[in-house]
């Protein structure tokens, strides 16, 4: 079974201690909690599935940690576009119009992200459309060894 292809940020071939990493996740899975918690972000985070080499192997130094992000709309009675252009147009001025489509999605991103080079975050829904496109049953993630690391309603 081949791989996806997942479009990543950034290129680097840097390596991180598995303590590093380690703190790292601790801390994605605070902010996560924490994300939720708050009321002005229009999505909430519904799954964080961690893959990748960090999991895959007893190294230890590893390279970036892979986390899937699961994110779901807060609110179903106004068109999601449109809230994400109300949230751009509160939290920055003068976005493209483009972004101001995307921003509530790279706002909880960047937030549980906190500027940590280490993790390497994926869009969960993204990585599953990719797989369906290549009709695989499932997102490649779950073919190796992969852990939830949050659901909601299980913590």
């Amino acid at each position: 079974m081949e791989r996806l292809n997942l479009i990543k940020c950034r290129k680097s071939n840097a390596v991180y201690s598995r303590a590093t990493a380690t703190k790292a996740l601790n801390n994605l899975l605070n902010r996560i909690k924490e994300a939720n918690k708050r009321e002005d972000f229009i999505y909430r985070i519904t799954k964080a599935v961690l893959f990748g080499s960090y999991i895959n192997s007893t190294k230890e130094k590893v390279g970036d940690l892979d986390v899937a992000i699961y994110i779901k709309l807060k609110d179903n009675t106004m068109p999601e576009i449109e809230q994400n252009q109300n949230r751009a147009r509160i939290k920055s001025h003068g976005l493209p119009t483009p972004m101001e489509m995307i921003y509530g999605k790279e706002e909880i991103f960047r937030f549980v992200k906190d500027r940590k080079k280490v993790l390497e975050l994926h869009d969960g829904i993204m990585v599953d459309y990719e797989s369906q496109k290549r009709k695989e049953p499932k997102s490649y993630i779950y073919f190796d060894e992969y852990k939830i690391i949050y659901k909601e309603g299980c913590q």
